[in-house]
């Protein structure tokens, strides 16, 4: 029986994908294209096998294992991610949050509340901008809704660089994640890395599908995918991961705090190998 993997339907993700449904891995894993909140919650309910979750409910959901070195992250703004509100709104007394999003509502919550000393109303809402905007004062979007936005339209803060402006650490919003029953193929991590790196390979094709899909120039989904978009998990990603979860922990936004455990990348007797990426071996 084939894994099933459970991928985000946005364009940030697409080259981590890309190479499941169009390239020389199609057919290997039975493919579930989803939005980043119900891949979560496919995972949690055991209906697949490995899921690109958001990563947030790495806290959330028992008994996961990290697939190392490969992530959606960003080392600067990364245009997808936004806190929106109509310019001449001064104050924000109330926020719309996309339902399809986990992560990024927990980090608008983190840098209203501990960067900008806001405590708003939190109003889940689907993403639909003019629906958000007449409910509330600001709204969270994100994935291709954001990319779509017409920027002179709204007031604008670009999550990510809020972040790392005021942390100066890369953002993490999401990972592979696996069932911990899966540790034991040692083909896993391996497939999940050919995968990323044949879809890096594969952005310019990507930002020409996807500028007939959402309407937008190639060239600025060009440089999306190579500049806003971070699919490296290293050692900077994963201090960033860390002081997000605690920072999270602290805020209640999760009940407990857990290390993070990767999947090794190679095993010879029982010995880790690492390739470049951090390794955090199963806890007894």
């Amino acid at each position: 029986m084939k894994l099933r993997v459970s991928l985000v339907d946005y364009l940030n993700s697409a080259p981590l994908g890309w190479s499941f449904l169009h390239g020389p891995l199609k057919g290997k894993f039975e493919v579930v294209r989803s939005s980043p909140a119900e891949c979560a919650d496919q995972l949690a309910r055991g209906e697949v096998d490995v899921g690109l979750i958001p990563s947030i409910e790495y806290q959330r959901i028992p008994d996961l294992r990290i697939i190392p070195g490969i992530a959606v992250a960003a080392s600067n703004r990364v245009r997808s991610v936004l806190l929106v509100r109509p310019k001449g709104r001064p104050e924000i007394r109330s926020v719309a949050l996309d339902t399809s999003s986990r992560t990024s509502a927990t980090l608008v919550r983190m840098l209203l509340e501990r960067r900008m000393g806001l405590r708003p109303e939190l109003v889940p809402h689907m993403p639909e901008i003019d629906g958000m905007l007449g409910r509330c004062d600001a709204a969270l979007i994100i994935g291709d809704a954001a990319l779509r936005l017409p920027a002179d339209k709204y007031e604008i803060l670009d999550l990510a660089q809020a972040w790392i402006e005021w942390q100066k650490l890369p953002f993490v919003f999401a990972f592979w994640a696996c069932r911990a029953e899966l540790e034991a193929d040692p083909e896993l991590v391996p497939i999940f890395h050919e995968a990323r790196n044949w879809g890096l390979e594969a952005r310019e094709e990507i930002a020409e599908v996807y500028a007939g899909v959402l309407n937008l120039s190639e060239a600025s989904l060009r440089e999306y995918l190579h500049f806003n978009v971070d699919y490296n998990l290293g050692r900077p990603h994963v201090d960033g991961l860390r002081r997000f979860f605690h920072l999270a922990f602290e805020m209640k936004a999760i009940p407990e705090l857990r290390p993070l455990d990767f999947l090794p990348i190679i095993t010879i007797d029982d010995l880790s190998i690492e390739s470049g990426f951090p390794i955090v071996n199963r806890q007894s």
